[in-house]
Parts: structure tokens; sequence; C-alpha cells
């Protein structure tokens, strides 16, 4: 049987719940600061998601940077003007990161008690308001929100300071956030910082100039990134923007083909390494830079001793592995900036940028050594050897075909020689 002092502890303790209950889901509460803009006290600390000691020491710490000086002219003017009272809208970040709109209310002080000289702000929390109110206006609105709704891309809209006032389910899934989360700035959050900027500046030029802008980035939805397409289209008129509508397509399996089309147009499919197309492109990158640096540049040509008998012995099946060996001697012998290529057949070339004719010889000598260990490939051990042709050029005017072919001809030279 339940005692009265018990009953009275479980209604206290259920009292406590409900209050906290009420404090979490309150969307209003009075903090008092001073002139400066100090935080001394607060009626409760649950709307942001914050404790009163994390607030900070001054009450602009969690407001976005945009708008910080409208809260330093009035709290000005609140100092310097006895009784004076205003209203404005702030952005400030709750502790998930959310950006919410916030009401605020500057409320003269009393003239007497604790708080005599500093000010009131009653803050109301009105970011489910204004998406609310900018999702159902009027019948226009709701055919554009049925449109938007409907769309298989994400739809951002925001106001002309850039505050997303409506998204739909689409722009959700692509960002991984609830629609709460992705109003106001919250969508910036999950931009990739690398290309934030670009973002941004996009973002307001589409403002300033009243023209479309377009811009790709990378979203941080988790495990991997995102690839986003976003087009920006102003509202309002060329005389006075008054916000933009966004669309955002999830671009990342595109992204990601083109990729593996361009990967495979440029490499050897056998072994990874880049083809004589990607080969060209680089030597003559490498030649632009010997006009400007005075550099030399080193081709090696490569051609396998004996890899047709292993072939016609032990078929192709074999053949291609021993290929994919000697790709993988040849990485790990040059250097990382340096560039190993497969041209066709058993014919290799790296080349080297900046490396003294010294270096060369010895690279060239490793990989007389490490081609010639034995390879055991499908049970049977294997050997081959290998005839390598040197050419280092200074002058920038030298051709790509003209430096592969002294090198193939230093080769046939090194070959005859065996």
């Amino acid at each position: 049987m339940v005692r009265d002092e018990q009953r009275d502890e479980i209604g206290a303790t259920r009292m406590d719940e409900a209050q906290s209950l009420l404090r979490a889901y309150g969307s209003e509460f009075v903090l008092v600061v001073s002139p400066a803009g100090e935080v001394k006290a607060g009626s409760h600390d649950s709307m942001l998601g914050y404790t009163l000691e994390r607030l900070g020491t001054h009450v602009g710490e969690y407001l976005h940077p945009d708008d910080l000086p409208q809260l330093f002219t009035v709290l000005e003017r609140a100092r310097s003007t006895y009784g004076y009272r205003d209203r404005i809208r702030l952005r400030a970040r709750h502790a998930d990161g959310s950006w919410r709109l916030l009401d605020v209310a500057l409320l003269p002080p009393p003239d007497r008690g604790p708080f005599v000289g500093n000010g009131i702000l009653r803050i109301r929390d009105i970011t489910d308001e204004a998406v609310w109110s900018a999702r159902t206006p009027g019948e226009e609105r709701e055919r554009f929100v049925s449109l938007a709704e409907s769309l298989p891309l994400g739809i951002l809209s925001a106001d002309a300071r850039g505050w997303v006032v409506f998204c739909n389910e689409a722009a959700q899934q692509i960002f991984n956030l609830s629609a709460d989360k992705l109003t106001g700035h919250g969508w910036e959050r999950l931009v990739d910082p690398a290309d934030l900027p670009e973002v941004l500046s996009a973002v307001r030029d589409v403002v300033a100039h009243a023209l479309p802008q377009q811009v790709m980035f990378r979203i941080q939805t988790g495990l991997f990134a995102r690839w986003a397409l976003a087009k920006f289209v102003p509202l309002g008129g060329p005389d006075e923007v008054t916000g933009w509508i966004c669309t955002v397509d999830d671009v990342t399996d595109r992204r990601r083909a083109e990729s593996e089309l361009a990967h495979q147009a440029t490499h050897d499919v056998l072994t990874g390494l880049p083809n004589r197309m990607l080969l060209e492109d680089r030597l003559q990158q490498a030649c632009v830079r010997l006009r400007r640096d005075r550099d030399a540049v080193s081709v090696m040509f490569i051609d396998l001793d004996g890899f047709k008998a292993v072939n016609d012995t032990y078929g192709h099946t074999v053949g291609d592995q021993v290929l994919v060996e000697v790709a993988n001697r040849l990485r790990q012998i040059v250097r990382g900036v340096d560039t190993v290529a497969r041209i066709g057949g058993d014919e290799f070339v790296v080349f080297f940028e900046g490396l003294p004719e010294s270096e060369v010889n010895e690279v060239a000598r490793r990989i007389h050594n490490t081609i010639e260990v034995p390879l055991a490939i499908s049970g049977e051990v294997l050997q081959i050897g290998v005839s390598i042709g040197v050419e280092t050029a200074r002058d920038a005017s030298i051709s790509f075909e003209e430096l592969l072919a002294r090198a193939d001809q230093a080769m046939y030279r090194e070959k005859r020689l065996h």
C-alpha cells in the first residue's frame, strides 16, 4: 500500500518531469543581459538545447554572424535611450546544429530590483511558424508545394537573406536532414568545406545580381560524399530580389560513371597503368614546364625479353599475370611523381622530370635486377629479361613522338647487345 508520503513523492516527481517536458517544448524564454550584452540570468535554457553555462558570456555567441550588427545596434540604443523598446528577428544555432529563427523583443528594465540597468530579452522561436506560413500562404503556394513534392529533384526556397523557408522531401533525402534542420542555414553545414566558399558565392551572386547561378558540390552525409548539382534562380524582379529558389540534383552516380569512363579511356585495362593517351598528355605538360624551369625530362622505354615464349608455352592467362606483376614491380621502383605507362603488348614506358641522368641510370639498373627475379605464377616459376632504352631531353621543342622514338631506338640497341 502506498503511503501518503510516497504518493506525494511520486506526484512531485511527475510534476518535475512534466515541467521539464514543457520547458523542452517551450517556444519562449527570457534572458537578462547587461548593456554590453553579457548574459546575467534566464527563465530556462532548453529552447536552443544549451545550458546557461554553455551559452557563454555574450548573448550573441551563437547568433548568425550576419545578424550581430543588428543586435549590437539595438543594445546600444537601449543603453543610451531610457525606456527603449524594440523587436527584431535573429538567427541562432541550436545545439543540434540547425539554425532557428528567433523573434526577440527588447523590453526596458524594471525601475527596481536585481535587474535595474540590464536589458530584458523576451525570445520566441518562430522557425516552425515561418516555415508553415511559407508553405501555406494561399492557393498559388499550395500548387507550388504540390509540384515541388512531386519532383524527383530537391527543392530549396529562401528569402533575400538566404534563409531557407521551404524544402521538399527529395531535398531532405539528398541532404539526409529533416525539414527543421534543413531550413534556415542548416543545409550549408553538410556542404564539403572545400566546396562551401563556391556555394556561398553562388548564393550571394544570385541575390546581388538577380542572375541564375549553378554550382556543383559535395555533400558530407556520413560514410561517403555525395555529389549535388544546384541551380539557383532569383525570385522577384531585377530591381529587388526577394529571395531564390534552388533545384538540387543528386549526381553522384553520374559523376562516378563519368570518372570510370575517364579512367578507362586513359588507363590500361589489364594493369591499371596509364595508357599511351595519358602518357602523351603528361609528357606534353612536362615539356611546357621544361620551357619554364629549364630542367630535363627523361624517358625510359622498356621491352620484356622472353615474354613471347611465356605466352606460347603457358597461354595468355599466364602471360597477363606476368604483365600485371611487372607493372606492380615497376610501380614500386619509381617515385610517386614519376609516370609508369603500358603502351601495348609487353612494352612499358617510364618518364621522369628533374631527375639527374646518373639517378635515371640507377633506376634502370634496379629495373633490370627487379624484373629478372623469377616470378611464381600459377604454380610455375618463370623468368624473363628486360631491355631498356633511355633518352633525356632538355630542348622544349621536342615532340612526344620524337622523344618516344629515340628511347625506342635506344632500347633496340640494347636488345641487340644481349
